[in-house]
């Protein structure tokens, strides 16, 4: 860290704690003591890249049984605070038109929610948290799907690998992938596959809704990238 003045942000909870070994790795990219399915490892190293592009620096301190503490620091603007203009007005997704959405994400309470909240805009929703899963019901019906919205980072079968087996069913498939963490090398296997769009988490509905109404409705350039 520069010398100069910061604002610290102290976050602190009185949970089970981490030993050494699992702290020295909090912050390393899809680390995680939780089970398969249980999360991403992504949270903590998104949280970190965020304050490091900032000029910041967090730390953690965790004792077993004793709790956990993040402390973040972010460096105070030397610069005038110009008051923001207000923001144009963002228009609410277009309603879907009951086409069928093929929903793939190894988080079941995301496929929950996705499945939820894509109904209420006018989809037909089939979710899976399996990837297998959901390419053999795919294969059994694949004229049925108008688009597919599928994970990146999930265990056996990768977003990635599910994108080209579909494809070898329906090449004109249009698919969106979403992942919290976006590697040069991922962008670049995105682009060459033929992706339609890629959805930074955490994401909003309206987010993929206007994902949806664009690829379903729209022509785009492929693997176009929005975060959010």
């Amino acid at each position: 860290m520069r010398e100069g003045r910061y604002v610290c942000l102290s976050v602190s909870d009185n949970g089970a704690g981490m030993d050494r070994a699992t702290l020295g790795r909090v912050f390393d990219p899809f680390f995680t003591t939780k089970p398969v399915g249980k999360g991403t490892g992504l949270g903590l190293s998104v949280v970190h890249g965020i304050v490091s592009s900032h000029g910041g620096a967090v730390t953690a301190y965790s004792q077993p049984g004793k709790g956990t503490s993040f402390v973040l620091f972010f460096p105070v603007a030397d610069v005038s605070i110009i008051p923001p203009t207000a923001p144009p007005p963002v228009l609410p997704p277009a309603p879907g038109r009951q086409e069928n959405i093929l929903y793939v994400d190894d988080e079941e309470g995301l496929v929950m929610l996705g499945t939820l909240f894509l109904q209420r805009l006018g989809y037909q929703v089939t979710g899976h948290i399996d990837a297998a899963a959901a390419l053999y019901d795919f294969n059994s019906r694949p004229n049925e799907f108008a688009a597919v919205v599928t994970d990146l980072s999930m265990p056996r079968m990768s977003g990635f690998d599910l994108v080209r087996e579909l494809f070898k069913l329906r090449p004109d498939l249009p698919i969106i992938l979403t992942s919290g963490y976006i590697r040069p090398e991922d962008q670049k296997v995105a682009d060459a596959l033929g992706i339609a769009q890629i959805i930074l988490k955490p994401s909003t509905i309206d987010t993929l809704g206007h994902a949806l109404n664009e690829i379903l409705h729209h022509s785009l350039t492929p693997a176009k990238t929005i975060s959010t």
